[in-house]
């Protein structure tokens, strides 16, 4: 059964109404906009060190730190499709990239996913996840979403989890010199 955006914020809204008297603390409305060029400084900044850096982007940056047209760079394919997450005043939250790995169309991959680093922990990354599923659905049409996430970022595998994201491999990467080790995930 497919859950409408509108809908899906309505259910996150509720669910954190119920949520805010255990302590949570209140998320705003959140939608997906494509993103633009104004917003890598914010996204960016939320990057404090190489080894975060790294986390996020694995190795598809040449350099740390990275400039906004850097950032820009990353997107200049025709299977794409950066968005960012604003809350109801425009303010950016958080940032994702899907795109298709394959020309089959039928796959999505999730990369760059971050939050603002004040917002972790608190119900931002999955809300905006949330929505890019059904973004990816809705209108991408994919039938499976995929995602790598590190060993070494266990929150992040957490979150990815918690919304149905479930392991289907390993692999490892040569990061600055060093071997990460990493989880594929993927999502029906």
């Amino acid at each position: 059964m497919s859950i409408t955006e509108d809908r899906l914020r309505q259910t996150f809204s509720e669910r954190l109404r119920a949520g805010a008297s255990a302590g949570m603390c209140g998320v705003q409305e959140m939608t997906l906009r494509p993103f633009i060029i104004d917003d890598a400084p914010i996204i960016l900044s939320w990057i404090k060190d190489k080894t975060a850096f790294r986390k996020w982007s694995a190795d598809r940056y040449p350099v740390y730190p990275p400039k906004p047209e850097d950032m820009v760079a990353q997107y200049a394919a025709d299977n794409i499709f950066p968005y960012t997450a604003i809350d109801d005043k425009g303010k950016v939250l958080g940032h994702i990239m899907l795109r298709y790995p394959d020309s089959s169309k039928s796959i999505i991959r999730f990369g760059f996913v971050i939050v603002d680093d004040l917002l972790r922990g608190k119900g931002y990354g999955k809300q905006m996840l949330q929505l890019a599923i059904q973004k990816t659905k809705n209108e991408f049409g994919a039938k499976k979403i995929t995602l790598g996430v590190f060993d070494n970022n266990p929150s992040a595998f957490h979150c990815y989890e918690s919304i149905g994201f479930k392991v289907i491999g390993t692999d490892s990467y040569l990061i600055d010199g060093e071997e990460w080790m990493g989880k594929e995930m993927e999502i029906g």
